[in-house]
């Protein structure tokens, strides 16, 4: 092969990969906009939790099975949740009241309320 010919194949590779990159990004399938935000959350990966009113922060992870963990650098507990139509619904431990809160995505990720005040915020 002629250094002239190795020399363009590898600059016409070298302009693709860009745009390689541009299009596997572009085909990640994005969340559907009608998927419930609490099958988002529950992907078994960590989310920070931020939790308002106590400025504190927590380390959430859900998993699609409807268990998960919520800790802080002293404890963990084991909720489980489940779906709702525009939220989620989450019982801390067996024996507890279950708690329903609405979801919301935000510029800053997605935010649990309940009666319109926001109790916490996921963030990645």
């Amino acid at each position: 092969m002629s250094a002239a010919r190795l020399l363009r194949t590898r600059f016409i590779g070298a302009a693709l990969i860009p745009s390689v990159a541009i299009l596997a990004a572009l085909s990640v399938e994005p969340a559907a906009a009608d998927e419930p935000l609490a099958n988002v959350i529950a992907d078994g990966k960590p989310w920070e939790m931020i939790v308002v009113k106590r400025r504190a922060s927590n380390i959430l992870v859900f998993r699609p099975d409807g268990g998960g963990t919520i800790s802080d650098s002293l404890a963990s507990i084991h909720p489980t949740w489940r779906a709702v139509a525009d939220g989620i619904c989450i019982t801390p431990k067996p024996g507890d009241a279950e708690r329903c809160l609405d979801l919301v995505r935000t510029k800053d990720g997605i935010a649990a309320s309940q009666n319109g005040r926001t109790i916490w915020v996921l963030k990645r």
